[in-house]
């Protein structure tokens, strides 16, 4: 059973369509959880939902107690998880105000940038035709922002922002991984070859890089615009 339409929406609107467990913006690709589920007792009301993505749902939904493999989420960590992100989201309407706040997110900020300059590995793979070869160090870069988002603290506390951080690493790491698998670091120069030491990639692989790459610029894009109207920086 769904839940009503009214606890449905309040819960898309405290959430702001951002999975409540990995911050990612969702738009229509949301899914509502029940965190006690209803054969068990659980009831369609307000808390007990959880808006989650279709990849953390299926993360919650996935564990099987007859064969543990892994730590289960429990449902006061699910909660936990659902009552944070809605305290972020309801702090981060409009400008941020909170000077405290404000200092602590132009920090994460200043590192992404510092990291991720637009004239840095942005630049090339906005501008690299991904059907001929390139030095892999090209994408250094993007392997520290990613080691970066590892890290606890590198999370805004703007919500809006956080979401497309967490956008952003996301696409990025798809595309690190599609490279990775569509080419291999082969000579002394770390030039990227395919596996048959030939570069040639079907138009289908260089299309999905292409599209990736667009994806990642895009994500970087909108970062950097909003990062720059809210944290003025």
């Amino acid at each position: 059973m769904s839940f009503p339409p009214k606890v449905a929406e309040q819960a898309l609107l405290n959430c702001a369509r951002h999975c409540c467990v990995c911050h990612k913006f969702c738009g229509v690709k949301i899914e509502l959880h029940h965190i006690k589920p209803i054969p068990e007792g659980g009831k369609n009301i307000y808390d007990n939902c959880i808006p989650l993505c279709l990849d953390c749902h299926a993360e919650v939904l996935s564990y099987n107690p007859k064969h543990p493999k892994g730590k289960k989420y429990t449902r006061s960590e699910l909660r936990g998880h659902r009552d944070r992100w809605y305290e972020k989201v309801a702090k981060s309407h409009g400008l941020t105000t909170n000077r405290d706040y404000i200092e602590l997110d132009r920090e994460i900020f200043r590192q992404i940038r510092e990291i991720l300059p637009s004239t840095g590995a942005i630049k090339f793979i906005r501008l690299h035709p991904w059907g001929a070869p390139f030095p892999f160090s090209e994408l250094d870069q993007l392997e520290r922002f990613l080691d970066h988002c590892i890290r606890p603290e590198f999370e805004f506390i703007d919500a809006d922002i956080e979401g497309l951080r967490v956008s952003l690493e996301e696409s990025m790491g798809e595309f690190y991984v599609a490279i990775c698998l569509q080419t291999s670091p082969t000579d002394s120069r770390y030039e990227m070859l395919n596996v048959s030491g030939v570069w040639q990639l079907k138009q289908k692989a260089i299309n999905e890089l292409n599209d990736l790459s667009n994806k990642v610029c895009a994500r970087y894009d909108e970062l950097i615009r909003l990062g720059r109207r809210k944290l003025g920086a």
